[in-house]
């Protein structure tokens, strides 16, 4: 009987996989358990309060935070202990849940201690409406450092020329210190393709005793500390605002680094922010303190938690 079940199966286009799946199925429940299962939403079982599905549900449409973020900014605020795959589990519930498309990255590295190397790149051309039809060309330039992912500086301006940087660069030196190895790719004003040739950043950085890495051709991977920021910042800054004058265009980065460093987890340095592992500031914060996207809701969850 078996051998002909499976003649059947085959000849309908089936498999045998499938087959065997069916009759397992068909052992466990009988005839009901081979009805597919309904497409959209499932009933759901709770393995918390009602309040922390709701919590869940607007963090996730006000920020689009995945899983293992909205597990940890949960457990480090002291909001809820959650697990990430109960969160996946509610989003999938709810017909919400994203599959996340491949990931190329390069091997992975990184520095043992803060200042040991430092990440410069230069983005853009980013565009500031100034008017109607009148549009201001600029460029960010940014610098990160390598262990702790903290926002060492980040600057707008009009051109690409090194002067304006190296000058830029010389105030974060007085700030936070002087890295040993600072990091670039193969761009101007970084180098300079003749050999034996250095650029004035390249000079600058020989005379104060830094040594100048060159990211490997080709393989944006080398440099992805600080590519993953700028990925960061074009997802919460610059797709999301739009900037009158230059002045607007400072004041929302200065905001942005500010959360960035001591108020956002890192999922690459074990959820915590990068302040906490750059110079040791403790993270304080409980609720939704300092999440831009969330501040409307602080009362809204202060109440939702009395409630519950």
């Amino acid at each position: 009987m078996r051998e002909e079940g499976l003649v059947a199966a085959i000849a309908l286009g089936g498999s045998r996989r499938s087959l065997f799946r069916w009759q397992a199925a068909y052992v466990r429940g009988g005839l009901a358990a081979l009805v597919p299962e309904p497409y959209g939403p499932r009933v759901r079982t709770f393995k918390h309060p009602a309040w922390l599905e709701q919590v869940v549900i607007a963090v996730r449409l006000h920020t689009y935070w995945n899983a293992k973020r909205l597990s940890a900014e949960l457990r480090r605020r002291e909001i809820a202990q959650v697990g990430q795959w109960w969160i996946e589990r509610l989003f999938d519930d709810l017909g919400t849940a994203r599959p996340s498309g491949p990931h190329e990255r390069g091997p992975r590295y990184e520095r043992s201690s803060p200042n040991s190397l430092w990440h410069i790149d230069i983005k853009g051309p980013f565009f500031i409406q100034l008017a109607r039809g009148k549009y201001l060309k600029t460029y960010l330039v940014g610098l990160v450092d390598d262990h702790s992912r903290y926002v060492l500086g980040l600057r707008i301006q009009t051109d690409q020329k090194a002067a304006p940087i190296l000058e830029w660069i010389r105030d974060c030196f007085e700030l936070c210190g002087r890295p040993l190895d600072l990091m670039s790719d193969n761009g101007t004003p970084f180098v300079v393709w003749m050999p034996g040739a250095l650029t004035l950043f390249g000079k600058t950085l020989r005379d104060l005793e830094i040594r100048h890495i060159r990211t490997q051709v080709n393989s944006p991977w080398t440099n992805g500390t600080i590519e993953s920021f700028w990925a960061t910042l074009k997802s919460a800054v610059l797709d999301r605002e739009v900037f009158r004058s230059i002045a607007d265009a400072e004041a929302a980065l200065d905001r942005f680094a500010r959360y960035y460093n001591y108020h956002r987890l890192h999922g690459e340095i074990g959820w915590c922010t990068p302040a906490e592992r750059y110079d040791g500031t403790p993270f304080t914060d409980r609720g939704f303190d300092h999440v831009p996207a969330l501040a409307h809701l602080v009362p809204w969850l202060d109440a939702l938690r009395k409630a519950a």
